[in-house]
This record gives structure tokens, sequence and C-alpha cells, in this order.
């Protein structure tokens, strides 16, 4: 049975869901059964006040602050004015009286002992989840009547708690052209993990690699917002005081940083370098074993570390890259959380509210043993504890082509997903913690990669590609989380949208069924009339990037699914709807990929008959035939077609978001290797011997009858 099962949340009748404050991670100690944490120590809020308002139709709208609003409650207001207006005609004010004509008034703001908003919270029962007093960042939201009027009490244990309210009232909205709905609520919420962090960004090597436009700063401003309205709490920005570290402050939220300890910038003598790894030659990696490299070290993360925002949590990197292979550090584990807690001192020193972590990566087993053997000696208080991501994990190879911890596959649990998530939380003492650090945006050659990968989708698309796993992305949620106090993703880009919206609601809510999910945001982002189409989809998508391509019925489904999506979308939606142009991208794409490796595989079936069909004295014509297969036109007109609508369609994504397919500025590239082929039998041509003939064109028939490998890492 899974967990979600297992901690199925009691809902009221508008299907709310209440997970709690996290557990004290004792509880897991000696097992970690879901069951029973007091993760759900708090019940909807359904008792005995007002009945709930039931929809009706919203053309105006008025957002009531109290008079003692805090500047993040009145940038939330704005953000929500700013959402609804930004989607429909509705008009949407904000002040500190209701509008009496107004269709609906939303008095929104945070827990308070007076005011109006608090004078509506006792008369009709509305208050967030926590024994005693409210579990930070909750909320709830009720509709009522008062009188005559309909209103909605959305109230927040404090800032965020108000700002994850305005989401949960965005996400119940149904939105048309020139009004909005809004169905009868009664939430009372809060969320099940400490640390639900994202990156907002269109990753480097994704903007050149497609040619995308930057993002303006309201373009990133409005995607982390996103996230942070799905139930984020902690974001990337600038590690210097800049314009969206200030941003995500203005809504109280936290921020993240990081330092890889023994990078050193700028000159240094040779002498200083890391060893241990060719990868490192010509990089800025010193062996912190050297008194002088280390005090050099120690200088420069000072100054830096002066010059730093406040971020609510650093992080110290072990590898990727980065760390020593010399004998002076080894193991290297050791070395780096030594160097750690000095580190940790000097940024401390500017920062003494922050949490440091260290991030386990690319440590061999010695490393890791000297790292639990370090926290066992006695407390650490300057660490909060390990961030656990690509590269942590002793039971893959990503990252280790060796020296893996075989004692853990005797009795391996539900195998590398999660037992050595088992083994850190046996091996770290009660008061250092699990954060996971955890890769969502790669596919193959990642920390939680497909272990066969169809592999001209490989070719084709590589590792950073728009792709969705909602069953496996699922599971390995339920699998990782149980030991840790959250997760501060590791994003390239915004090719995993999906999987950060996922990720967000499960951190909020780890009991919610995947299907519930799936058509929150597929109802959300795609609307009402196209969100079952989107979510079978999104599935259909998953099941694409391990089925055999070339007789894939899959490709066609996904490409008539999302088809069948828009032209449900009513035309105000699909004006701006950049999502679907990237998934019909895909699907266009995936498309002209499959019959490009139908015509390619055809080819070869072509030639090998010809080839092991000719005699000695038909061999350079039989050549002069095959070269002419192999060199027919690679497309056809329905291949045409399909190039044509995904660079159309890329240019859409591109103008309304920055956004498109990398798989299309690679449709050039064969999936076979026709050119190899080419080449033997331009070889074979040359030769005078008929032996030597039949020896080369079997060596044909053998290239063209290998299976295409993925090339893959781990």
């Amino acid at each position: 049975m899974s967990a979600a099962v297992l901690m199925k949340c009691s809902q009221t009748q508008a299907a709310d869901h209440t997970p709690v404050g996290w557990f004290d991670r004792s509880w897991l100690r000696p097992g970690f059964v879901w069951l029973g944490l007091g993760l759900i120590l708090a019940s909807l809020v359904n008792g005995g006040g007002a009945q709930v308002a039931q929809p009706s139709t919203i053309r105006s709208l008025m957002i009531v602050l109290d008079g003692e609003s805090s500047l993040a409650e009145q940038h939330i207001a704005e953000l929500l004015r700013n959402r609804i207006t930004n989607s429909t005609q509705v008009t949407v004010g904000v002040g500190q009286n209701r509008k009496p004509d107004a269709n609906l008034n939303i008095h929104l703001g945070k827990v308070r002992a007076s005011g109006v908003l608090n004078e509506l919270c006792i008369q009709h029962q509305v208050r967030p989840p926590g024994k005693g007093k409210p579990n930070p960042e909750g909320f709830a939201i009720k509709t009522v009547f008062d009188g005559t009027n309909r209103i909605v009490v959305a109230v927040g244990a404090d800032d965020r708690g108000v700002l994850y309210a305005a989401g949960e009232i965005l996400r119940r909205l149904r939105f048309d052209v020139d009004h909005v709905e809004l169905p009868g609520l009664n939430v009372s919420t809060s969320p099940g993990f400490r640390f639900r962090g994202f990156s907002a960004n269109q990753g480097g090597t994704m903007m050149t690699a497609t040619k995308a436009r930057p993002w303006t700063e309201a373009e990133l401003h409005d995607v982390v917002l996103d996230y942070a309205l799905a139930g984020g709490n902690c974001f990337y920005t600038e590690d210097q005081p800049g314009p969206l570290y200030g941003f995500v402050k203005s809504f109280s939220l936290m921020t993240t940083t990081g330092a890889r300890p023994n990078q050193l910038r700028g000159e240094f003598p040779k002498s200083w370098k890391a060893g241990g790894r060719e990868f490192w030659e010509g990089t800025n990696w010193v062996c912190p074993s050297i008194p002088e490299a280390r005090a050099a070290l120690l200088a420069q993360w000072d100054k830096d570390f002066s010059q730093r925002a406040d971020h609510d949590v650093m992080r110290f990197y072990a590898g990727d890259p980065g760390g020593c292979n010399d004998a002076r550090c080894e193991p290297w584990g050791k070395a780096f959380v030594s160097l750690s807690e000095e580190m940790a001192a000097l940024w401390l020193k500017y920062h003494p509210q922050s949490m440091v972590l260290i991030a386990n990566q690319g440590l061999d087993n010695a490393g890791e043993r000297a790292i639990f053997d370090y926290y066992q000696q006695k407390p650490r208080p300057w660490s909060y504890g390990i961030a656990y991501g690509p590269g942590s994990n002793p039971m893959s190879r990503y990252f280790r082509d060796k020296d893996l911890r075989d004692d853990l596959f005797v009795y391996p649990g539900k195998g590398p997903v999660d037992r050595f998530l088992a083994e850190m939380l046996h091996e770290l003492p009660t008061d250092q913690h699990i954060v996971h650090y955890s890769d969502i945006t790669h596919w193959i050659r990642s920390q939680y990669q497909i272990d066969d990968p169809e592999p001209h989708i490989v070719k084709a698309y590589n590792r950073r590609m728009f792709h969705a796993r909602p069953k496996a992305m699922y599971q390995i949620f339920q699998a990782i989380m149980p030991f840790s106090e959250g997760d501060i993703i590791y994003s390239e880009g915004n090719h995993d949208e999906f999987h950060q919206y996922l990720w967000a609601r499960l951190l909020w809510d780890p009991n919610r069924e995947l299907e519930d999910v799936m058509r929150e945001y597929c109802a959300f982002h795609f609307g009402e009339a196209s969100a079952d189409l989107m979510v079978q989809a999104l599935f259909q998508l998953e099941q694409n990037l391990v089925t055999p391509l070339d007789t894939n019925p899959g490709i066609a489904r996904y490409y008539a699914l999302v088809r069948e999506a828009g032209d449900k979308m009513p035309a105000w939606r699909m004006q701006r709807d950049y999502r679907w142009r990237l998934h019909l991208q895909k699907a266009a794409l995936d498309q002209y990929v499959q019959f490009k490796l139908q015509r390619e595989l055809d080819k070869e079936r072509r030639v090998r008959g010809l080839l092991a069909g000719a005699k000695p004295g038909q061999y350079d014509a039989a050549i002069g035939q095959a070269l002419d297969i192999l060199r027919e036109p690679p497309e056809t007109d329905a291949m045409k077609q399909l190039r044509a609508e995904a660079g159309k369609l890329g240019e859409a994504s591109n103008q309304l978001h920055g956004d498109r397919n990398l798989g299309y500025f690679k449709l050039d590239a064969t999936l076979r290797n026709i050119s190899g082929a080419i080449d033997l039998l331009e070889q074979a041509r040359t030769q005078k011997p008929d032996g030597d003939k039949q020896r080369s064109l079997q060596s044909v028939i053998d290239l063209t009858n290998r299976p295409t490998t993925t090339g893959r890492r781990g």
C-alpha cells in the first residue's frame, strides 16, 4: 500500500487537504512508516459557523485589508489583483473597506488579536491549523454570507500564510473572459515540510541552444510567484543583494546561496592545484591541505561572505564540481567537512540567522564515513545538516564508477532510491537533518534517471528536454521524503516546470493522489474544458520516454490529445498559453522524429536486402543502388509540415515566454548511422577483389542491423 493511501487526509466537502508542520525525525527511528507520525494533527475547520456560500458569477471583486496590514500583505493583495485582471476582465479593487456593489469581497490578511478580519474569523470559526497557536505558514479560507453579502474570509498564520491563501483562491477560481466563479470553500491547512525551495530560471545552456530571448524582470518575477503561490518558500537569487533578492524578500520568502569550499578565484601557484582528476586541469580548485592555499581560501571567503545578502540557507558543496583527491586530502569527506566548519564560522559571523548545510556530493565510502564520524564525535551547532543531491548516493553509479556501498544491497529495502537515506538517518545525530537537493530537471544521466530510456529519443533530445514523468516523480517523492525536512530543488531551465509544480504541491501535502495534483495543474493552466485531456497527455508523454519509438502509437496519441485540448480552449486563453504551445511543439517534434526513424530504418532494411542478395560480379551495381537509397531525401512532405509547425510554435512560445524546444534545433541529426554506412560503401567501391568487397558489404549489413545505444552514464 502506498504512503499516500496510508496517510490519506480527512477531507471536507470541498476536498481540502490539510497536513501540518512536519515531524521531529526522531520518530523515524528505528522504522520509517508514515502512518501515525503526527502529520495530520489538525483537522479541517468545518464547524458551526455560517453556511458556506455557493458559487456565483463575479464581475467585480474587492480585496479588503486590515488597517495594520504589512507591506508583504499589501504586495500579496496587489499580486492577487494582478493575477485575476491579467486573466479576465473582472474589476478588482484593493482597500480597507468593502465595496457594497462588488459581487465578492475578500477579507485577506494574517492572524491578529484585533481588527475586522479577526472579528470575522471568530464569528465564522475560521482559523489555520495548529495546537495553541497557528502552525507556521498555514492558512484558512471560508466563503460565507455576512448579512446579504457573500464574502471570503482568508487568513494566514503569517505573511507567507497570506501568500499561500492567495494561491489557493487563484487555483479555485474558474476564469472566463469577462467573469470568474468561486465555489464554496472551507479550507484550513499548513505545509508538510519546512523547506520548499525552487529555481526560477531559463538555464544558460538552454537559452543558448534554443536561441530563446531572455525573460524580462517581470517574467522572472512571475515565475518565482508561480512557485510561491503553489507553496514554495525558498528561492535561488543573486549572491549579493540585488533586485531579485529584494523582490523575493518583499514577500517574506527565504533565499538560498552556496559555495564550493576549495574553489579559489584568480591566480595561484600551480603547486596548490587540487589533485586526482584530469577534469580539474586548468580549473580553479586548490588543495586545502596546503596551509598557504587554505589561508588564501579563508581570506577569499571571508571577504565574499561579508558582501553577500542575508540568505536564509547556505550550502557548501563537496563536488559537482569541486573537491580534492590529493593524498593529503584523503578522504575528501574529512577534509571537506573540516574546511566547511571553518567557512561556516565566517558565514555565520556575517549572517548569524542563516542555516548551513553541507552537500555530500561526489564522495567515496571513506569520505562519507568520515563525515558521519565527525557528526557523532560531538555536537556541531554550526551545521543544520546534509543537503542530499546529485552524486550523494553510494548505491548509484551517477558520479561513481566504483566504490559503491555493497553492504546496502544485501537488504536493500525499496532499493537505491531511498536505502542510503535510511542509513544516513541512522548515522546522523538527531540535531542534524537531511534536506534534499533533488535534480528534477533531467531524465537521463542524472540523480533519478530512467534506467532504460528510448535510445532514439535520447539521441534526438539529450538530457535537457521538455518532458514530464508524473508517475516516476510521484513515486520518487514518496520514497525519499520521509527522511527529510524538505527539498531545495536543482533545475537547469523552465522545461521542468510541471515537475516543480508537482514538487511544490506535494511538499505542501504529500498525502495527495497524483491524479488529483495533475488535474489541479491542468485545470489551472489549461482550463476546465481541456484539463482531462492534458492529464492524459502528460501520462502519455511519460510513457513515450521508454516505449520503442518506431512502433509506438503513443506518439500520435500524445499529438492528438494536445491538439484536442487546444481545440477546447477559448480564444482568450489560447492567446496567452505558452505551456500548451510547448506541449504541441514536443508532440510535433516527437512525430517528426518517429517518421525520421521509420524512414531511416526502412532505408537500412532495403540496403540490407540489396547487399545480402548481391552475387560476385554484382557488387558494384549493388553498392551504387545502396548509396542511392541511403542518399534519398531525409524528409517526406509530412515531416516538412511537422518541422514547420514546430518552428512556428517555437517562435510563438518564445515570444510569449522566452521558451522553446531544444529538439527543433537537432532535427537534421540522423538517428541511425547513415553516414557510417555511406562511408563503408564508398570504401568498398574502391576495393578490387570481390572477396574484399564482400567483407565490406557484410560490414554494412552488420552496421545497419546494430541497435541504437543510449550512451547513458549511471
